[in-house]
């Protein structure tokens, strides 16, 4: 009787060992879903359930977004109540696309003195300025986040960079400063975003810490999947490019998981959404 006891307990103990871990976990999403300028059956409202099937299934305690306009994050906020979003669009009212990130209320606090939006530009502090006469303008989401159990802080950014290199060039290069003189440098770093890069570019060599970039990050699908042939850009299923989602850390922060959520024939968006599942090192 003893024996099962045992049995039992240890069994018992693992599997609140395992709940206890589970819970640690921190999955994060970067999904790009297109602006809505596409006709059936990839238009915003054919294509609305599918994004919100994914992230639901996912449950992301952080998810970047790109290319989200005010009516889509409008949809967003409606169907996914459990998350708070911050950020703003690109243009000078503070409005058109953005890069938004929404976090899971329940479990996270944010620092209102250490978040915002800043454009791409040698004037980031003025919405819509768009000093390098790209397409468009372009920007980045910030967060310091604490954890409401634990007190444990983060940061996440988000992005979508520009079409050409020497824009990219730039852009890596600006945040690439921003994340290096944040406020908490001991607090881990989460960089998302639709980088419209292949790995083998300039810009994303400089984030992982190359050519006297002030910080080394690192790329998750690449710790988990070091030599899959992967691409997220697919166009509908028309295309299918090299990786230019990404999902970067930096800091005390464990990579458990790494995946890209490929789809068939019907497509939530143009872009394959990436996810991440990372946990906390111990100080």
């Amino acid at each position: 009787m003893q024996s099962w006891l045992k049995i039992i307990l240890c069994a018992l103990l693992l599997s609140a060992f395992s709940l206890a871990s589970h819970a640690n976990n921190i999955k994060v999403m970067t999904f790009n879903l297109r602006v809505p300028i596409d006709p059936y059956p990839n238009d915003w409202n054919s294509r609305l359930p599918r994004v919100i099937s994914i992230i639901k299934a996912q449950q992301p305690d952080f998810l970047g977004v790109q290319e989200t306009t005010p009516e889509m994050l409008g949809d967003l906020r409606r169907a996914l109540p459990e998350y708070l979003v911050i950020g703003r669009g690109r243009n000078a009212d503070e409005g058109g696309e953005g890069t938004q990130i929404l976090y899971k209320k329940n479990r996270w606090n944010i620092d209102r003195y250490d978040q915002g939006t800043l454009q791409l530009s040698p004037t980031p502090e003025i919405p819509g300025s768009n000093g390098w006469n790209m397409q468009w303008p372009r920007i980045f989401t910030w967060a310091h986040l604490k954890e409401k159990r634990t007190k444990k802080s983060i940061y996440i950014y988000n992005t979508h960079f520009p079409l050409l290199p020497q824009e990219r060039d730039l852009s890596a290069t600006q945040i690439s400063s921003a994340i290096a003189a944040r406020k908490h440098k001991r607090s881990p770093v989460i960089l998302t975003g639709d980088f419209n890069a292949c790995e083998n570019e300039h810009s994303m060599k400089y984030l992982l810490g190359e050519d006297g970039s002030p910080i080394t990050m690192k790329d998750t699908f690449r710790l988990i999947h070091p030599n899959s042939n992967v691409g997220t850009f697919h166009a509908f299923g028309k295309t299918e490019s090299c990786k230019i989602d990404y999902i970067y850390v930096l800091g005390k922060i464990r990579t458990l998981d790494a995946n890209i959520l490929n789809e068939s024939e019907i497509f939530s968006s143009d872009h394959f959404a990436v996810t991440t599942t990372l946990q906390f090192l111990l100080p």
